[in-house]
């Protein structure tokens, strides 16, 4: 009868719904919740616009608007973004034009980077909440710095020389990012140009 009793008392605290949670299992949550935020910051994010009046199914042949690109924290950027580029419209089924004054569409793109700030004020109960800090009276602000990388494109009709589509990609560049900085801008240009032509 006894041994009955602890085990019923073992049980019932065990399934009460009001027990507190460990914090072991306040740490894992918090640091889940870290590593989300962390992937939204890295995460590339883009966008594009184009001229409803255009009629994009005349376009064939492209051809690059002329004109210098300098980019001062790595040369290679410009060259990777051209041929990234160039083998996106070629596997659009697009083709360089035999000479430039004759192409439907004129291509130009600006790629580069610049430091950003980060500011995220957090209130007291929520940061207690998870276990990242102790009770605090106030918000709390953390600041960070980072760099952010950009790649717009921008498609010219090749008679009237007028804008008729854009697109950027932007995203929170780490240290192989701009070591290695071929592979980011190839998934770049891909991201920019995945809804060219507009349907």
């Amino acid at each position: 009868m006894r041994t009955y009793a602890r085990h019923t008392a073992r049980t019932s605290l065990a399934d009460s719904p009001s027990r507190p949670a460990r914090p072991r299992t306040r740490w894992r949550v918090g640091a889940f919740i870290g590593l989300l935020l962390l992937a939204a910051c890295t995460t590339l994010k883009t966008g594009s616009d184009f001229d409803r009046r255009a009629d994009f199914s005349h376009y064939h042949t492209y051809a690059w608007l002329p004109r210098d690109h300098f980019a001062s924290r790595n040369p290679l950027i410009v060259r990777h973004a051209h041929e990234a580029i160039d083998s996106e419209m070629r596997n659009k089924g697009f083709v360089p034009a035999e000479e430039g004054h004759a192409a439907d569409f004129v291509i130009d793109f600006t790629i580069g980077s610049r430091e950003r700030l980060d500011i995220q004020s957090y209130p007291a109960p929520y940061r207690t909440a998870w276990g990242w800090g102790r009770w605090y009276y106030g918000d709390r602000l953390d600041v960070r710095r980072y760099r952010e990388g950009v790649l717009a494109i921008d498609v010219f009709d090749g008679e009237s020389h007028q804008p008729i589509w854009t697109g950027w990609a932007r995203k929170e560049l780490t240290p192989a990012d701009m070591e290695n900085s071929a592979g980011p801008i190839r998934t770049a240009a891909s991201a920019v140009l995945a809804p060219f032509p507009p349907q």
